[in-house]
């Protein structure tokens, strides 16, 4: 295990000049993390917590990593239930920024070395991208639907839990070593920007503890009753399994199945593959070459990758049939939202028209309403959804504090309750008398206002 000594130890200063970070630039690059960090969470209250004393709590940071004593606190566990049953791990607020810190020097030399199909945690992708792609993928394969193709599904069991983390060190650095002379693109080449001592520390820092061992638990412990073993880092074997729901865990899990990524495209030459964390799809015109390859497939993420084929979500359908992806289905030339993703959407429409409908709705009300209405509507947008967009919200209820634009893609509120009305926005008050005729006749048509 070459990266446990220190790394010029390991490989000599007369083969690589490498950088060596110095104290501002660990100053300046916690700054930076932690501005990444707080992106979205600004009024959380682990954020607010720590910028209240934002530059004592950086500088403890970075006497830590500057002394090399840094040391990540207990993570708090905790099970979710939307949409499966699952264990997360949440990093503190200080771990979470030193986290930012190590995935910006090592995510900008992965981004060139990944796949174009690999979509989570990348910028510009995720999971409506996947779903795009794979829609590409399926036209692609079969010659716009008018060819037979088949698709293997292939989903890898307990992932994060069996992840061989000292797996994911040798990757990192040997990729970090083997780009040494390389040029990153920004002109400059990557020993000038990534410094391998630095970078192993703190590598090892998350990857050598177990936070299970130390965890806050979050919730009724009764909650992991029923959650599979191969689900939990509980039962993790020693040195193996990282945490759900940290940034850094979404880089190594991608780092780590870059080799499987590889290995399909250069020597099995498979153009119609991608995958979203673990789940796996492999398209191919011929039924035969991928049974044939099936075994060659599991054999070398067991050996290669050290991961398992979950043999009972293991799927090969023809085209026709393989439209299920990321929660949607797939059309040849449409897609539409999961069952699922569509009942959430009914239920929270229908308890927010409920409160709505409650006497003092306050101007605060209104903005939070405002987002949960606006989130569901840029999400469904996405896929073919008109009709049920605005069924669900061309009601009187909504209309009293909200006018929506032509495609129902968006709320606004109202100017005669602190709202600002667009420009491209017809504007025509709301009458009390609609909503009287609503009460009388909830199953009446009822037009909504007029949006151009």
């Amino acid at each position: 295990m070459k990266h446990l000594q220190p790394f010029r130890q390991a490989f000599p200063t007369t083969r690589i000049l490498a950088m060596v970070i110095t104290a501002t630039q660990i100053r300046e690059d916690l700054y930076q993390a932690y501005f990444d960090a707080r992106a979205n969470k600004r009024n959380t209250l682990a954020q607010l917590s720590f910028e209240i004393v934002l530059e004592r709590e950086i500088e403890k940071i970075y006497y830590y990593l500057l002394t090399r004593t840094y040391r990540p606190l207990p993570a708090y566990s905790f099970i979710t239930f939307d949409p499966v049953q699952r264990e997360v791990y949440a990093s503190q607020f200080r771990d979470r920024v030193v986290q930012h810190m190590l995935y910006n020097y090592l995510a900008p030399l992965f981004e060139t070395l990944y796949i174009y199909d690999t979509y989570s945690c990348r910028k510009g992708k995720g999971t409506l991208f996947g779903v795009e792609r794979y829609q590409h993928h399926l036209r692609s394969v079969t010659n716009n639907f008018t060819q037979e193709a088949w698709l293997l599904y292939i989903d890898l069991s307990g992932y994060f839990m069996s992840i061989d983390k000292m797996l994911v060190i040798d990757t990192i650095m040997d990729t970090v070593i083997s780009h040494y002379d390389r040029r990153s693109p920004d002109g400059r080449k990557w020993r000038e920007r990534i410094d391998p001592d630095f970078v192993s520390y703190l590598l090892h820092c998350f990857l050598d503890r177990n936070p299970s061992k130390d965890a806050i638990i979050l919730g009724d412990p009764h909650n992991w009753d029923g959650l599979p073993k191969r689900k939990s880092l509980r039962y993790s074997p020693e040195g193996y399994g990282i945490v759900i729901g940290d940034i850094g865990s979404q880089l190594f899990s991608n780092v780590l199945l870059n080799i499987y990524d590889q290995w399909v495209k250069r020597t099995l030459k498979m153009k119609h593959y991608g995958h979203y964390v673990d789940d796996l799809y492999h398209m191919h015109q011929d039924k035969e070459f991928l049974l044939y390859m099936l075994p060659r497939m599991e054999s070398f993420l067991t050996e290669e990758v050290h991961v398992k084929v979950n043999h009972d979500k293991f799927r090969l359908l023809p085209a026709t049939a393989a439209n299920q992806y990321l929660g949607a289905y797939i059309r040849p030339y449409y897609t539409v939202p999961r069952q699922r993703t569509i009942n959430k959407f009914c239920c929270v429409m229908q308890e927010i028209e409920r409160q709505l409908f409650m006497p003092e709705v306050t101007a605060e009300d209104l903005l939070t309403i405002r987002s949960r209405i606006n989130s569901y509507l840029g999400l469904l947008s996405h896929y073919s959804s008109f009709n049920l967009r605005m069924e669900y919200v061309s009601r009187p209820a909504f209309y009293k504090y909200f006018i929506f634009d032509k495609h129902f893609q968006r709320a606004i509120i109202r100017p005669e309750y602190g709202g600002k009305l667009p420009s491209s926005l017809l504007y025509i008050p709301f009458r009390d008398d609609d909503m009287l005729s609503y009460l009388d006749d909830p199953y009446a048509p009822f037009p909504p206002a007029a949006s151009l």
